[in-house]
């Protein structure tokens, strides 16, 4: 899952937020000296992407696409699926999506010192840009994907499977109507017990 998905199963708070980021930056199991909750999100993002690897609705999607992206169809997945939940938000949430990106934006940078470096260097950028609103742009993907292939130094194609979000479209959409729901529940449960 990428940006959008995690911030939308986290808690309304700026620390959960920063947890929920900050499982792509934070590596390992030493996360002393960090407050409670922001840890809390940091191991439910983790539960997240655990749960995305083993879910069906996800493997299906990932196996519409092209088998010459490889290990990548599941980054790929991860962005469209962060489309198309910015293109529905109003069937998830009741706060428009453009709201729930400002108060996410201003509660990360309300504590910005907790935040990994990584996430520091890229908030500022998240905010001029409006990441979070701007996933409904099909040409905001296509750079989405150009930057993380540039992250990865070019191991993946990964910008020249912008296409497969158009091919595959409606099955997108179909596969994560059924996925939102089932991450839904096993989000619910975790949050219950940790």
């Amino acid at each position: 899952m990428n940006y959008l998905a995690h911030l939308y199963f986290s808690d309304p708070s700026p620390l959960a937020w920063a947890g929920s980021l900050m499982g792509d930056f934070v590596k390992g199991s030493d996360l002393s000296g960090l407050p409670g909750d922001l840890v809390r999100h940091l191991k439910l993002h983790r539960h997240i992407d655990s749960f995305t690897l083993r879910s069906d609705s996800f493997q299906k999607s990932r196996k519409r696409l092209d088998p010459r992206f490889r290990y990548a169809r599941g980054v790929l997945v991860d962005v469209f699926y962060d489309h198309i939940l910015a293109c529905q938000w109003g069937s998830y949430s009741q706060q428009p999506l453009p709201e729930f990106s400002s108060d996410v934006y201003r509660g990360l940078q309300s504590c910005y010192e907790l935040l990994s470096p990584g996430l520091q260097k890229q908030l500022p950028h998240m905010v001029e840009y409006d990441w979070l609103t701007s996933y409904r742009e099909p040409q905001v993907v296509q750079r989405v994907l150009q930057r993380l292939e540039e992250r990865i130094q070019h191991k993946f194609p990964l910008a020249s499977g912008f296409p497969e979000l158009e091919r595959w479209q409606g099955e997108l959409e179909n596969d994560f109507s059924t996925f939102m729901p089932e991450a839904g529940s096993v989000v619910a449960k975790w949050k219950l017990t940790h």
